[in-house]
């Protein structure tokens, strides 16, 4: 929304007096990344996740999870989670809480006190003033809204409003016939039962009853009934109103307005707690997915964020972490890993990519027909079932593939590039060795082998020599366990070097343009 984003702004300016030069207890902290997360001391609403988001991507940084505005939270509930530098996280924390804990507050109380006076009366409404802090009307309006109270007046030109100092100066008849625009109310302050009459003979569209009484305020909705005036005016009570009385004004008045809900709501406890693990997301969940979530679940580093599979029954096996949509997925990671197609890879790479999130793609053969047009996120190959791929990344040269495997249907032999879409389960190894080698591997895809295996023979002709790799891996179908090694441990590797927790890097890397650009 974009008067969120333009509240993002001024948060800026709040940050930048928090933080005029430098903060050097922040700064001694490694520069590695970390994911944190606002959590919920108390129950309450929460309010203000929306410009604390807005706020947050204007520094760049991940926004990794967050409830919606007006939620319902109990203690020890993740408000809003991201990721980013750590001393970075460390300098945003204070502005951001300011933010949570004051917005939250407000909703909280505002729903506490709507509660009980809907209990009442459904009908009356429960409404702020006026009464806002310098800079923060926005976002404790918006506050009350979500804790299901209206807002009253943003501004002085929202109404033709008269309180006791224009009163002073004016009688109730002249106020009556001062101007008023056709869009706007006019409403009257008065104080006693017979001036709110007098007030609704006038033609006053709203009449507030200023330090009433809830017996006075129901003597005045008695007598507008006995004049046939009630009909046509709101009656409004406002003043020494709070939790613990305004469902005793509800009966007899429209509306009961509250200053204390945004200038002294008590604001809801939140901290920031820094999470030692990353988040991570699993497209698809067959037995390629189930093996590699299993992996991750027991990784000291890694978290199993979330699950996505296009069948429902499979992603409901991941219980609490199924996601209803890849939108959800891509949300909750900072590193997706795709185990599931190619067709997967190009419905949904270009959209993790371009939310600045990372992808592990196991359909490596995916990736020639892939074009993302702002790719922000980095996109890593596994080497799948086979070896070779280091030396085949240092030397070039020619690669000849032959899989062996008991499960294929069909044997083939030609291009990896040519042959993929044929065999898309099946030559993803050869793929990522030909993007190793820069040139296509050629590839003999062959029935047989011994049940329960599947065999990968390499060969490489180089300028220097020439190497031969021979690799037998467990399988059921056409994919073996090594695979799901292979990719989990790929992932890992791009954790630690994209979080800037690597010190040593073991292996000859192949680095390539981005997919839009190869």
């Amino acid at each position: 929304m974009i008067e969120a984003r333009l509240f993002a702004y001024r948060l800026l300016e709040e940050l930048e007096r928090d933080l005029p030069f430098l903060d050097f207890a922040s700064n001694a902290l490694p520069r590695v990344w970390t994911e944190a997360c606002v959590v919920a001391k108390q129950n309450g609403v929460v309010a203000g996740v929306e410009e604390a988001v807005e706020f947050l991507r204007l520094l760049q940084f991940d926004v990794l999870s967050h409830l919606p505005d007006g939620s319902e939270v109990e203690r020890g509930a993740k408000v809003l989670c991201f990721g980013g530098l750590l001393p970075d996280v460390l300098k945003v924390e204070r502005t951001l809480l300011n933010v949570l804990t004051h917005a939250s507050g407000i909703a909280t109380l505002t729903r506490r006190i709507v509660e009980r006076v809907k209990a009442a009366n459904p009908k009356c409404r429960v409404a702020a003033t006026r009464k806002t802090l310098p800079f923060l009307r926005y976002l404790e309006k918006k506050a009350v809204l979500l804790g299901g109270g209206d807002p009253h007046r943003l501004s002085l030109s929202d109404a033709v409003m008269f309180k006791d100092n224009h009163l002073a100066r004016m009688t109730l008849e002249e106020a009556a016939r001062a101007y008023a625009s056709f869009a706007h109310r006019r409403e009257v302050e008065v104080s006693s039962a017979e001036d709110a009459v007098r007030a609704a003979k006038l033609g006053f569209d709203v009449v507030m009853l200023d330090n009433v009484s809830p017996e006075e305020a129901a003597r005045a909705d008695r007598l507008l009934r006995e004049e046939g005036l009630r009909d046509r005016v709101v009656l409004e009570a406002s003043g020494g109103i709070g939790e613990e009385n305004a469902h005793l004004y509800a009966p007899y008045v429209d509306v009961v307005s509250i200053g204390r809900l945004t200038h002294s709501a008590p604001a809801l406890d939140m901290s920031l707690e820094l999470s030692p693990k990353v988040p991570v997301g699993i497209l698809g969940y067959g037995r390629l997915g189930r093996a590699v979530a299993a992996l991750v679940e027991k990784d000291d580093m890694l978290e199993l964020a979330a699950v996505y599979d296009v069948d429902p029954a499979k992603c409901a096996e991941a219980g609490r972490r199924c996601a209803s949509s890849v939108d959800e997925l891509v949300a909750k990671s900072f590193l997706v890993i795709e185990a599931a197609s190619a067709e997967a890879v190009l419905q949904h790479g270009c959209k993790i990519l371009e939310a600045g999130r990372h992808l592990v793609a196991a359909s490596a053969g995916a990736l020639s027909r892939l074009r993302c047009e702002r790719q922000r996120g980095m996109l890593f190959v596994p080497s799948g079932a086979v070896g070779g791929l280091d030396l085949v990344a240092a030397v070039g040269g020619t690669v000849r593939h032959r899989a062996s495997k008991y499960a294929v249907a069909e044997e083939a032999s030609g291009p990896a590039g040519e042959l993929y879409w044929r065999f898309p389960r099946n030559l993803n190894a050869s793929v990522a060795l030909s993007m190793a080698a820069g040139r296509d591997a050629y590839v003999e895809l062959k029935k047989g082998g011994q049940p329960g295996y599947n065999i990968h023979e390499v060969e490489v002709e180089h300028e220097w020599g020439r190497a031969y790799i021979r690799v037998e891996n467990k399988a059921e179908g056409p994919t073996s366990h090594v695979a799901a090694l292979s990719v989990y441990q790929t992932a890992k590797s791009a954790v630690l070097l994209l979080t800037g927790r690597a010190r040593v890097v073991v292996g000859t890397f192949k680095a390539l343009g981005s997919t839009a650009s190869s």
